[in-house]
């Protein structure tokens, strides 16, 4: 079982400790009194996200021996207007420089690798989202949901 932790640091800025000890420092909008001190949680929930599904795609690439020289994620939320401000939509998008990489092998990565991202899988659920990537310059959409 996942178990984190959130300390309280004074005004409306709180502290994250994951299971080891790792922290992250998360502040509120000014409109909530925020200093910007800290990352927002909905963008907290954005980088989340982001790096699962780079350590999953980029863990195929390397089980299928594929060296890059660019593995970079880029991830936009869209929000509701009304409260509670739910992600309406969400698009992933890797940047991925290679020689030896083929649309159809980064394809075959981002499939293999968004079954086992965890935070996609979750999200999906309740939110759309869409997949692209930059390939050497190429912009391409990823046309299978994963």
């Amino acid at each position: 079982m996942a178990k984190i932790f959130v300390k309280w640091e004074g005004d409306i800025n709180f502290r994250g400790f994951d299971s080891d000890g790792r922290e992250v420092l998360m502040d509120a909008a000014a409109a909530y009194g925020g200093l910007d001190k800290g990352i927002r949680p909905m963008q907290l929930m954005l980088i989340a996200l982001g790096g699962c599904a780079a350590i999953e795609v980029g863990n195929v690439l390397n089980k299928m021996r594929i060296p890059y020289e660019q593995f970079d994620v880029e991830v936009e939320g869209e929000r509701a207007e009304t409260i509670p401000q739910v992600f309406t939509s969400i698009s992933v998008k890797f940047i991925v420089k290679s020689a030896s990489l083929s649309k159809e092998k980064l394809d075959k990565a981002i499939k293999l690798g968004g079954s086992y991202c965890s935070a996609a899988n979750m999200i999906k659920k309740s939110c759309p989202i869409e997949y692209t990537y930059d390939l050497n310059g190429t912009v391409y959409k990823y046309e299978e949901m994963v």
